[in-house]
Order: C-alpha cells, then structure tokens, then sequence
C-alpha cells in the first residue's frame, strides 16, 4: 500500500481553494470529541480553528503562570478567540487549540477538555 504524502502538487499559479466547515455543537457535547468526528465524517485530514462563537458549560485549559504550568478549570464561560491546528492521523486527533475567555480576569490557554454550551460554534478550515 502506497504511503501518503502530507502535500499537494499545484501546477502553474494557481492557489489551493481553501473551504470552511463549521460546527455547532448541543449542551454538553465534546468539543475535542466534535473536531475528530467532524473531521473523519467529512475526509478533513488537516485543518485550522480560525473562529468561535459560544459558551463552554466546562473546560481545563493549561497555561503558564510566570515559570509555571498551571491548569486552570472554568464553567459557563463565553469563548472570545479560538485558534489552533489538527490534523486526523491513524484513527486519532493530534493538534491543539488555544482559546483567550471573556470576563473580568480572562483565561487564555491550550484547551485539554471542555463541553459545549448549546449553540456552541467552531469554524474549521481546511484545503480539501
């Protein structure tokens, strides 16, 4: 069995057609579990968190704390900016996300779990 190759050939100037897949996610579904099955269901073998709209009902996030590694839990808190990379390889999800939170004292981190909020929405992009 041929191996793939993580690249595309272009021929002449042309650019890759870049194409969005957006997730709306229910009260209290997964969101790393969301992102690996959206991402098997459509063929996305690559892909880039570029928005998000919502509230997570829970999260855990790992951040840094001056020459620290803290992990810091939240609840019912509304998502400003998401951003990251995956990439579905051999059945698993490898990757991270980032997200910055709103409030009087804002989290900003790499998500290690969280459920969704109903309405819960990532836009995911990706060269097909």
């Amino acid at each position: 069995m041929p191996k793939q190759i993580d690249s595309i050939v272009l021929k002449g100037d042309k650019k890759p057609e870049r194409k969005n897949l957006v997730l709306e996610f229910e009260e209290g579904d997964g969101v790393l579990s969301g992102i690996k099955q959206a991402m098997a269901d459509n063929g996305v073998r690559e892909c880039d968190v570029v928005d998000v709209e919502g509230t997570l009902s829970t999260a855990t996030v790992n951040t840094m704390e001056s020459s620290r590694f803290k992990k810091i839990d939240f609840a019912n808190t509304k998502i400003l900016r998401a951003s990251g990379h995956f990439k579905f390889s051999g059945g698993d999800l490898w990757g991270s996300m980032n997200v910055f939170t709103e409030g009087r004292k804002p989290i900003s981190g790499t998500l290690v779990k969280a459920s969704a909020s109903h309405g819960f929405k990532l836009k995911l992009t990706f060269v097909p």
